[in-house]
């Protein structure tokens, strides 16, 4: 009697711990990915992701403190929806979120000391000087013939107006086929692509 007590403990003991790996492994969550972006920026600041059970997000910080919540989204969207730095300035950083598509990034400028945008919302990228700290962009992710370009002047705040090439209408995602060539004091030239070459613009200041 006592070894079939005995023997039927043993199987007892061998069924529990041969099904415990299963049973952990079901309750527990897995650890995210880690976040695949640059979250190093100028002045000491940095980007700092975090997960709950059904979010992810963006904080600023410097140091041990954080300044502010930059974005959020559902977890397991791509991070790139969530947010990454586009560009890095001395006193601000550019903050992009790309939903695929041919659809230009959307784009915050934010102030580092406050965490504040301080340009339209739904801005769309064009491009950077970074060196410079001149950005360029639109307040239509979709513009038309009545649009402007913004070179924006990151340390002034100056900002120029620009008119699109006429000819940049002839086909979609405008935005995307235009990039910086050449900018000085006196003037910016831009290269853009239309349906049968590439071409320039310039603007004279």
């Amino acid at each position: 009697m006592r070894k079939l007590i005995f023997i039927l403990a043993l199987l007892f003991y061998y069924n529990s711990f041969a099904q415990t790996p299963d049973s952990t492994n079901d309750d527990m969550e897995e650890e995210p990915e880690p976040y695949e972006y640059d979250t190093v920026l100028k002045g000491g600041y940095t980007i700092l992701f975090k997960t709950d059970d059904s979010l992810e997000y963006l904080y600023l910080k410097k140091g041990n403190k954080i300044i502010t919540e930059l974005s959020s989204c559902s977890k397991g969207m791509p991070y790139k929806n969530l947010g990454y730095v586009a560009a890095d300035f001395k006193e601000y950083f550019v903050l992009a979120h790309s939903f695929g598509s041919g659809n230009p990034p959307i784009i915050e400028l934010i102030k580092k000391i406050n965490g504040k945008n301080i340009i339209k919302d739904w801005s769309a990228w064009i491009d950077v000087i970074e060196d410079k700290e001149m950005l360029l962009y639109c307040e239509n992710d979709v513009p038309g013939a009545k649009d402007k370009m913004i070179l924006l002047n990151i340390k002034t705040g100056q900002k120029r107006f620009l008119n699109f090439p006429v000819d940049i209408f002839d086909k979609p995602q405008v935005l995307n086929r235009i990039s910086i060539d050449k900018l000085s004091d006196k003037e910016l030239i831009i290269k853009y692509e239309t349906e049968n070459e590439l071409k320039k613009k310039k603007y004279s200041f």
